[in-house]
């Protein structure tokens, strides 16, 4: 199963004190200010734990006499020596605190930094090489194209998330959602969807790990 924008909107529209309607059919017919309580809820559950399913390895070849490269939309991994997981053919490249004080050098890159969005290699490479990045990506789904996207807008739009997830993300998004529609905390319903907010999110995040750290967050 795949976890689309439109079955996401229709499934929160249709919770009890929701006042949207729960038939939308396309992008035309959806709410905009349940569409930005969605993104909302999405990018925090998102962005607020590194998880493994939002892993990339991101790729890029040397360019002779070029330093300078596009880097991934995202945080860059470190590995379990922690070193940045930044390699050139499977060789770790330190991180270099100050690029100030670095003068002209060519040869084998033996680190980088970052610079805007461009990550600099040093010393300058003077051969084809091959650079691999490990990171966790920013964005959020992918469009019909498969193209990645950093919010949800249209119907077909679907989210980065493994099918054995989805249904636990599904309940995390709608009740954090749910809680940004009601405005007063006093209201009698703010208090259940809080505590489904909270467990679900417990429970994303227990799973995403795997059976063998489940033990690690009480629920």
């Amino acid at each position: 199963m795949t976890l689309t924008f439109l079955d996401l909107y229709n499934t929160c529209a249709s919770q009890e004190w929701s006042m949207y309607d729960n038939d939308a059919a396309k992008t035309s017919e959806f709410e905009q200010s349940l569409v930005i309580d969605l993104n909302k809820a999405v990018t925090e559950i998102l962005y607020s734990y590194p998880f493994s399913f939002r892993e990339r390895t991101h790729v890029l070849f040397t360019i002779p006499n070029i330093k300078s490269y596009s880097v991934p939309n995202g945080l860059i991994l470190k590995d379990n020596m922690g070193d940045y997981s930044v390699k050139i053919n499977s060789r770790p490249l330190k991180l270099i605190k100050n690029p100030l004080m670095l003068t002209n050098k060519q040869g084998l890159p033996e680190g980088f930094y970052i610079k805007g969005s461009k990550i600099i290699l040093y010393p300058t490479p003077t051969e084809k090489q091959i650079v691999v990045i490990d990171y966790i990506t920013l964005a959020i789904g992918e469009d019909k194209n498969q193209e990645p996207i950093f919010a949800l807008k249209e119907a077909d739009d679907v989210i980065i998330i493994p099918e054995h997830l989805e249904e636990i993300f599904k309940n995390a998004v709608i009740s954090r959602t749910m809680l940004k529609s009601i405005s007063a905390e006093s209201d009698e319903n703010y208090s259940a969807y809080k505590k489904q907010s909270e467990v679900s999110y417990r429970q994303l995040v227990k799973y995403s790990r795997g059976v063998s750290e489940e033990k690690a967050i009480k629920i």
